[in-house]
């Protein structure tokens, strides 16, 4: 008899486990958001498109590369190339160049023509239930994990329940199931805003994204100079620090974004005041912080395993290379 396997989130990490691990089981995802995507979402406010979270992502492994040249076949994935400068209030403009240390410079990806473009593709052909929130597990019984949404619908039983959800939320899923010195239980993500701006006209100036130094900000991208973003429009994202949006986590947002507008204007010269499209969205967990070189989580004995952001760097590619290695081990446990 196949087994059935439940996988909590729909972003890159859990509709890779899906596909690896639909050969040998039956499969369902299930996702509390109504899209794909998790960190690789996309803000939809036509004309305006948003990519909130991930910026951008790099190859550096054969294993990554190799999953990614269908995608650039197709135009799914391709290279965002630009001017990228460093801004800091009160000083000159610098230029920077996109060059990570002991690596020299590397092509820096985005998904087509939004970023949550490569997690649709990876949607195709598997069972993605959206809008479905799985309460914390029960007892196990004989015939494995009994699993209800948060309304109180029975969705069936499991064999295998995988948690793609940052440390906290897969701590409240699997309750007393998890062991008591997991690596979940010591990872700890940080918090990230990131304010939204649109206005009604082309970008007109030569940089793409800016590093900011000494401020709030950490990171001003120019959305609309992603490659296939077709509109004659400005999307700009603005990341905030993540040790600032920790200790602004709680504050009034009205506030938070005042302070970010405020920023971005004195960096950038940029006035705000006529942005046609403003809003702001908080990311509570956004990258990981610490966390225990454990790669993965698998208990055998109670059918759940866990992965996502917390087990890696939150790099794109190390989060689809954990994903892939439990895949792997599941699947050598299936046979």
């Amino acid at each position: 008899m196949r087994k059935r396997i439940a996988i909590i989130g729909a972003g890159i990490s859990g509709l890779t486990l899906a596909h690896h691990l639909s050969d040998r089981a039956d499969v369902v995802v299930y996702e509390k958001a109504r899209g794909v995507g998790g960190r690789m979402s996309t803000r939809y406010a036509d004309p305006y498109y948003f990519d909130h979270g991930t910026q951008y992502f790099t190859a550096r492994t054969i294993a990554f590369k190799r999953f990614l040249a269908p995608f650039f076949d197709s135009g799914t994935i391709a290279q965002w190339c630009g001017k990228v400068i460093t801004l800091e209030v009160g000083k000159k403009t610098s230029k920077r160049l996109w060059i990570e240390p002991h690596l020299g410079f590397e092509p820096h990806l985005v998904a087509t023509p939004h970023m949550n473009s490569l997690c649709k593709q990876l949607a195709v052909g598997i069972d993605v239930k959206l809008a479905v929130e799985i309460t914390p597990l029960a007892n196990k019984t004989s015939t494995g994990w009994q699993l209800y949404d948060k309304v109180g619908n029975d969705l069936g039983n499991y064999h295998w329940v995988i948690s793609t959800a940052p440390p906290a939320q897969t701590l409240a899923l699997f309750q007393t199931a998890l062991t008591d010195h997991s690596p979940i239980h010591v990872a700890r993500m940080q918090a990230c805003f990131a304010l939204l701006l649109g206005f009604k006209k082309r970008w007109d100036k030569q940089w793409i994204a800016a590093k900011v130094n000494d401020n709030p900000i950490q990171w001003i991208s120019i959305n609309s100079t992603k490659p296939a973003r077709g509109n004659p429009v400005t999307s700009i994202v603005v990341h905030s620090r993540h040790d600032w949006a920790e200790r602004h986590l709680e504050d009034d947002m009205f506030e938070t974004q005042k302070i970010l507008v405020n920023q971005f204007e004195a960096a950038t010269g940029i006035g705000c005041a006529q942005a046609d499209y403003l809003s702001m969205h908080r990311w509570k967990y956004a990258v990981v912080e610490e966390t225990k070189s454990a790669d993965f989580y698998l208990d055998l004995e109670q059918g759940i395993a866990a992965s996502s952001d917390w087990s890696s760097t939150s790099r794109i590619e190390e989060v689809w290379s954990s994903a892939v290695r439990l895949a792997n081990e599941i699947n050598r446990l299936l046979r």
